[in-house]
């Protein structure tokens, strides 16, 4: 169970990817990876993704929230969650958390 759940999670992340690569900067932010594993995974045709999906056994994707960031966004009233947690994301210019 866990594992198709895995491959079912990394198939999700693969595709979102590959359709945010047109995107530009919003892609790095959406899925907080580097440009150039961004256009790596666009160029991937689905039978590469569903090998990568299948064979890898981990997680590709990563929350990547810090303990005290995700702690104040489960506080958060329900419509400020987003613009929080966007903010949190954008506000090193990487993708990764800045702010508790």
């Amino acid at each position: 169970m866990v594992r198709r759940d895995i491959r079912k999670i990394n198939r999700q992340f693969l595709l979102l990817t590959r359709q945010l690569a047109q995107d530009g900067k919003a892609a790095e932010i959406m899925t907080g990876l580097p440009r150039s594993a961004i256009e790596r995974i666009a160029s991937l045709d689905m039978d590469e993704i569903e090998e990568l999906a299948e064979e890898v056994g981990v997680s590709l994707y990563t929350l990547r929230l810090t303990d005290p960031a995700l702690n104040r966004l489960l506080l958060m009233p329900r419509d400020a969650k987003s613009t929080y947690a966007q903010a949190t994301l954008v506000g090193n210019g990487h993708g990764g958390p800045t702010f508790p």
